[in-house]
């Protein structure tokens, strides 16, 4: 009896131990992990901050021009003599050189703009070569829709879906223009990466002609009205010049598009654009409405033929989607798909308006 009364009290005493040992691990376990949290959010909030103001504020100073030497000029003059003058990369033909760039800088690509370590990725490859944009039969882009329903932004564009237990899927790092996967970013391997800059420090010959396989053969895709402000305000003066395909994505709010500030912000974009891409030659205008339909549908679409986009003229290729956001709610956690939210066209769009807005931004004049 007394033997079994000793042994009450030790397990007794061992489960008070145990249990004196295992609360106090599992508060600290949650002390840290809330207190990482706490720290996540707010590094996060400050960098948001800076994006925010470096996007409205920064303003790189002017370059100085060119020179006005062309490379026609360089591919006109005489052939080396063998034995006497030494051959260089300039004395190869312009066509060769610029073939060179473009397996070197892995192009003709989507270039999605970013504040920091732009995106890269390839054009899909159901497009023509001379195509920069997509075409009306396409859909709507389902990273922009998936992005935007996880809570992304032009500031997030990486977003992931919330874990599900033990399940965490990975960031959604698909290009919102051509759907494409993109590159690894040069700098996780610079020793396998050649630079833009790189080629570009060489001399002033290759600076010019580097400049027309990274503007005029690729696609500029931008997330949003600042980041279209950003893109002009910020890029190479030359370089803008040269800019011939252009994606620009718009995500509004479907009962505050109509505010003032909005509108202003949007309209004030587009024509920022115009004036800074002389260029332009293809242009794809995606808009999406967060969620249902527009209480004035009509008034809606009027300011995006008129005001948005009926200051484009010259264009040769022209392409406008509208999307409508439908609410819904995931039925289980399956990863970017169970993300993607159903969608509807604009209530008061007309195709007959569409396409007078096309051939008013493809007339010249």
């Amino acid at each position: 009896m007394v033997a079994k009364v000793g042994h009450s009290a030790s397990s007794a005493c061992t489960t008070v131990c145990a249990a004196a040992c295992f609360w106090p691990l599992v508060g600290v376990y949650y002390c840290i992990k809330y207190s990482f949290k706490a720290a996540e959010a707010t590094v996060g909030a400050g960098y948001d901050a800076y994006n925010r103001r470096r996007v409205r504020t920064r303003r790189l100073p002017k370059s100085k021009p060119l020179a006005t030497v062309s490379s026609s000029s360089q591919s006109t003059t005489a052939p080396p003599v063998i034995g006497t003058t030494r051959t260089s990369f300039l004395h190869l033909p312009p066509e060769i050189r610029l073939h060179i760039y473009r397996l070197a800088l892995v192009g003709p690509a989507i270039i999605q703009v970013r504040t920091h370590s732009s995106f890269w990725g390839p054009r899909p490859s159901t497009w023509d070569p001379a195509q920069g944009i997509r075409d009306d039969a396409d859909a709507p882009s389902e990273a922009l829709r998936r992005i935007t329903r996880l809570g992304g932004s032009w500031l997030h564009p990486l977003v992931t879906p919330p874990s599900h237990g033990c399940v965490r899927y990975g960031a959604v790092s698909q290009l919102i223009c051509g759907e494409g996967r993109h590159f690894v970013p040069g700098w996780v391997q610079p020793e396998k990466t050649a630079f833009p800059t790189d080629l570009m420090r060489s001399c002033r010959v290759v600076y010019g002609e580097v400049l027309d396989v990274l503007y005029a053969g690729n696609t500029i895709s931008l997330f949003g009205a600042d980041m279209a402000r950003y893109f002009c305000r910020n890029a190479s003066p030359e370089g803008l010049s040269r800019v011939r395909f252009v994606h620009v994505a718009h995500v509004m709010p479907s009962d505050g598009w109509d505010s003032s500030s909005h509108m202003k912000s949007v309209r004030a974009s587009m024509r920022i654009l115009r004036d800074a891409l002389p260029s332009l030659r293809q242009l794809d205008v995606e808009v999406a409405l967060t969620y249902g339909q527009p209480e004035n549908p009509d008034k809606l679409w009027a300011w995006l033929r008129e005001d948005v986009l009926g200051q484009f003229r010259d264009l040769e290729r022209f392409v406008l989607k509208v999307s409508v956001y439908k609410h819904f709610r995931p039925d289980r956690p399956r990863g970017h798909e169970g993300w993607t939210p159903p969608y509807e066209p604009l209530s008061s769009w007309n195709d007959g308006e569409y396409q007078n807005l096309k051939d008013r931004v493809m007339s010249s004049g």
